[in-house]
């Protein structure tokens, strides 16, 4: 017999039980301690983004922006002023040995446009350039000490006015990688240097320190601490890879949908 729970209309198999049982679908799973955030954005109203994650990093929306029909559920819609403000000195499991950043997004326009951007203590510049660019995106992160740990850009160019789904991997040692719609587009060597995890001024979605503001929809947004192999990023962009259990019960496991 079968554990099972019911999201978004789609049946969930628990992992253990799956493997127990010896069956093939199910995909190499990410465990609990890599994923850091998960904002699903389905929430429709309110000032939170509730984090689907087991560390509780929810989200505080600023500026009152409006919710539409996205990929899955809901998304947010977001615009200059407006932005998800993530506490970056109290935001736990930040990634330290590596990174994964993915998101639908469907933007309005051709400027410079921040998905995330996070910023320490130790230097006033941000740690992180995950940007939309008219002339490709940009892949980027420098440590404390103002060194650059990897640097892809310009990356894919995504376009404006359609739904795309943007994925951004590192792991110390290896490479920097972009992915567009589940397919690798860039990959390039990193310095094989740790990230910082000093987020002690901020840690925003949609916003940098310089403007850059997010403008369009955003939905089903992860991070996890390390670099996720692409079997993996497809089956968080087909929203195949959901947490079984709500955060703060049993550890989070994660299993391929069976599909009807």
């Amino acid at each position: 017999m079968y554990n099972t729970v019911f999201s978004r209309g789609r049946m969930l198999v628990v992992t253990g039980c799956v493997v127990a049982c010896g069956l093939a679908s199910v995909a190499a799973a990410a465990t609990d301690p890599d994923l850091s955030a998960y904002y699903s954005f389905d929430e429709g109203s309110g000032e939170t983004a509730a984090d689907g994650s087991d560390y509780g990093n929810d989200g505080l929306l600023v500026g009152d922006p409006a919710w539409v029909a996205g990929q899955f559920g809901q998304a947010l819609v977001l615009q200059p002023q407006t932005y998800v403000d993530l506490n970056g000195p109290e935001f736990q499991n930040r990634p330290k040995t590596g990174i994964t950043i993915a998101a639908w997004v469907n933007h309005n326009g051709t400027g410079d446009m921040s998905l995330f951007d996070a910023i320490g203590d130790a230097h006033g510049s941000g740690l992180y350039h995950v940007e939309i660019r008219a002339g490709g995106f940009r892949w980027f992160h420098r440590d404390d000490g103002e060194v650059e740990i990897f640097n892809i850009n310009p990356g894919p160019i995504l376009p404006s006015g359609e739904w795309v789904h943007f994925t951004g991997t590192y792991e110390a040692g290896g490479d920097a990688v972009t992915y567009v719609d589940g397919e690798e587009t860039h990959r390039k060597p990193g310095s094989g240097g740790e990230l910082s995890d000093n987020w002690n001024v901020q840690a925003e979605i949609g916003h940098h320190k310089l403007g850059r503001w997010y403008d369009g929809l955003l939905d089903e947004f992860y991070m996890f601490s390390r670099a996720l192999t692409e079997d993996e990023i497809q089956g968080v962009m087909n929203s195949e890879f959901l947490p079984v259990e709500p955060a703060g019960k049993a550890p989070l496991t994660w299993a391929r949908l069976k599909r009807q």
